[in-house]
């Protein structure tokens, strides 16, 4: 859902339109007349550029006594920040974010010039994009510029600056270079050159920073300066022309962007809400399958706690597990504790699905350091939710459609109605394709948010498996499942859907004896000769020449997307095969492959690991001593590295192991010592670390590829069979 639908959902668009008073203290020179100075070491338009924000409602410095502070504001686990402002009579500070702060405790006075001299040395400019270095400088020493955002704040220091008529320090922070430590794509290399540029770095800087602290407070539950800054940002906003709002490509700007402002009607209305319902205890539960609230409100009848937990969605925290990804609530304990509440949670959750008008305290953002977060409303949830216990075709469904299609079916379970679901013939392809995958999946997977998971251990290929979830149903003629699953194969062949790759796995799940005719007939389609799902099964069935049709659609993948290393699972499930040895000596012996490991060693400790020509091209790897990185400590103790070709990481992770780098001193980094270091997560794998010296890596090397050798025996896979493909996740072990 996009900001403006949010907004339209909530009924609350109207409230631009209101004359909302700005709830933040405004300092008493913000509206005194000011003589802006000229010939001042910046360019003239930097200055014009200057009065437009503070005429916008950027806070004046002017009059304030520049001093220590204590500010209430969450960083980390801190529940105040010491840091230097302006501090006016009443309590407040203008901060060098261009805001206004309600203060704690005022300390003695601050020395500004040296404040400045600190600020040019630790590269001001350096967060265009991403995130400040912090270990280019001391960040103790730098704490008093803190942002709350990832945008630059120099623009904003020089504009205050500029206000108090320190032109000198001002063109002191102009004249720091660029860059600094960190390489940004499409970041400038030298300052905006004219005044349309510059007002859009303006704006977006300090304009992105109100956001920022405003999502803050809405997700730690600080109401009030939500509010505060909300009423704010709404009178600031209403300031600007109407071409500001209109959302912009990011690149090459010459008008403002401040489209990311849309949600701030709708947080405004649900802080305010908020503050005016009592609070709530916390909640104490624990997330997944054995969330029980029966333990944290005794006595409730069911539909009481349901009645409860839906109250609670709005304190919903969903998680980002890969950047850009979708959110995901499996882990939050309310979510789970309605999940397992099962059919009897439906009928409520229908109704929050129809008149929930709230909003959650989870955000939606494409990349940590973009300045666009979207509120998610408690309804987005309930439809995941929904999903989860109906199943996710149904996720587009209106709330009547919904209803009507949940009173015909209630009675049953979900294998019942996934039964009935695959016997319609008036059904959706993707509704007969999610009933077969339900009914032939194994009952201990939990399905949750458009995906599969299972519990750690579950996956045990020494363990038999448990029932499918359609077990019950294996009695049942005329027509049987099997029938029904080669039935809808069938249709979906005719259409050339790709689907029938998947029905037809389904088919082998179910009954692999009757199985071979459904998935030959699948394989008359290209795109399922070429399913890696498909192959595994024809490959157990036995299935003459089902080998040497998947290995010529592998030769013919298109080089985008790439490959993922799932796709290879032939290739360590059939080791053994003439064929699929070839093939992966095709893909993995020559170090040009896209797939050699000294082009792509994230891909090293992964179940290839059980495929021998791929294990001989690590062991390979291992001897290549090309420079491709380096790596370093940051005075924090963290884990740097870059490629030379672009792109890097790094790891929060420090032991204080003596053979580590000194912080700040960067080390080389080999396609040997990438490989290395990703086959020490290897259960029982020689430690390896990027920053260590060369004879230190070279020491762990050679234990590395010892190890491999030793145990190039022992080495499996998950999965092996094809019925491990029905339990959801990937690993490599080593067998004892």
């Amino acid at each position: 859902m996009s900001n403006s639908q949010t907004c339209a959902r909530l009924f609350v668009c109207l409230l631009v339109a209101i004359n909302v008073k700005a709830a933040l203290p405004e300092p008493i020179s913000q509206h005194i007349a000011w003589n802006p100075p000229s010939s001042v070491g910046v360019p003239d338009y930097v200055v014009k550029v200057t009065t437009t924000m503070f005429a916008a409602g950027l806070a004046d410095p002017r009059g304030g006594s520049y001093r220590e502070v204590d500010l209430p504001v969450h960083v980390g686990d801190k529940k105040t920040l010491p840091t230097h402002a302006w501090v006016f009579p009443g309590g407040y500070a203008v901060c060098w974010d261009g805001l206004v702060y309600r203060v704690n405790t005022v300390g003695p006075p601050a020395d500004l010039d040296r404040d400045i001299h600190t600020i040019v040395s630790a590269h001001p400019w350096s967060a265009r994009m991403l995130m400040r270095r912090m270990e280019d400088h001391d960040p103790e020493r730098a704490a008093f510029w803190y942002s709350l955002s990832y945008q630059t704040l120099a623009p904003t220091f020089i504009a205050l600056l500029l206000r108090l008529g320190r032109s000198d320090l001002a063109a002191e922070l102009w004249k720091a270079p660029e860059g600094g430590a960190v390489d940004c794509f499409g970041c400038p290399q030298q300052h905006e050159a004219d005044e349309a540029s510059w007002l859009v770095t303006m704006a977006r800087a300090w304009f992105g920073t109100a956001y920022s602290r405003l999502v803050g407070a809405f997700s730690r539950d600080d109401y009030q300066d939500a509010v505060d800054v909300a009423e704010s940002l709404l009178q600031w906003q209403a300031r600007e022309p109407d071409s500001w709002r209109e959302r912009k490509s990011w690149f090459q700007l010459r008008v403002p962007d401040i489209s990311f402002l849309a949600p701030v009607p709708a947080l405004l209305a649900d802080s305010r809400r908020r503050l005016q319902e009592p609070a709530r205890p916390p909640l104490e539960l624990q997330a997944g399958p054995k969330a029980n609230v029966q333990s944290a409100l005794p006595g409730q009848s069911q539909a009481a706690r349901i009645a409860y937990l839906i109250e609670r969605l709005e304190d919903v925290e969903g998680a980002k597990l890969t950047f850009p990804g979708s959110l995901t609530y499996s882990f939050d304990p309310v979510y789970s504790a309605l999940k397992n509440e099962g059919d009897a949670a439906v009928d409520s959750l229908l109704d929050a699905y129809e008149f929930d008008n709230r909003l959650t305290r989870t955000f939606d953002f494409g990349r940590p350091w973009y300045i666009d977060r979207t509120p998610i409303p408690v309804h987005d949830v309930v439809q995941i939710l929904l999903g989860d216990l109906l199943g996710n075709s149904i996720g587009t469904s209106s709330p009547s459609e919904l209803r009507d299609w949940w009173a015909q079916r209630k009675s049953s379970n979900r294998s019942e109605r996934s039964f009935g679901l695959l016997a319609d013939d008036k059904a959706e392809p993707q509704q007969w394709l999610e009933a077969a995958d339900f009914l032939t999946t194994r009952s201990d997977v939990q399905w949750s948010e458009r995906g599969k998971s299972s519990k750690t251990g579950a996956c045990d290929p020494t363990k038999a498996p448990p029932d499918v979830n359609g077990e019950r149903l294996r009695t049942r003629k005329n027509p049987s499942i099997s029938e029904l699953i080669a039935k809808r194969t069938a249709s979906l062949v005719a259409s050339g859907s790709e689907l029938a790759c998947s029905m037809s796995v389904r088919a082998a799940l179910w009954d692999g004896k009757t199985s071979t005719p459904v998935l030959q007939q699948a394989a008359t389609l290209k795109s399922c000769r070429a399913d890696q799902l498909v192959a595994i099964a024809r490959l157990s069935l036995g299935v003459p020449g089902a080998a040497a049709e998947w290995a010529l659609e592998l030769a013919d993948h298109p080089k985008f997307p790439p490959l993922r290393n799932d796709e290879l699972a032939p290739l360590w499930m059939f080791p053994a095969d003439p064929v699929l040895q070839q093939t992966a000596e095709r893909l993995f012996a020559s170090s040009t492959s896209s797939w050699s490991p000294t082009l792509k060693w994230d891909e090293v400790n992964s179940p290839l690991l059980a495929v021998p020509a791929f294990r001989q091209a690590v062991l390979s790897a291992l001897e290549d001593s090309s420079v491709v990185g380096k790596a370093r400590r940051t005075m924090e103790g963290r884990l740097s590295f870059s490629f030379a070709n672009g792109g890097g990481g790094g790891s929060d992770a420090s032991d204080n192991d003596p053979r580590q780098a000194p912080p700040g001193q960067e080390r080389p980094v080999r396609v040997m010592d990438f490989v290395a270091w990703e086959l020490s997560n290897l259960e029982g794998a020689p430690e390896f670390g990027l920053d260590w010296s060369n004879n230190d890596k070279d020491m762990a090397i050679s234990a590395t590829k010892q190890f491999l050798r030793a145990h190039e025996n022992q080495v499996r896979a998950f999965p092996m069979q094809l019925q491990d493909t029905n339990c959801p996740g990937q690993q490599v072990y080593l067998s004892r």
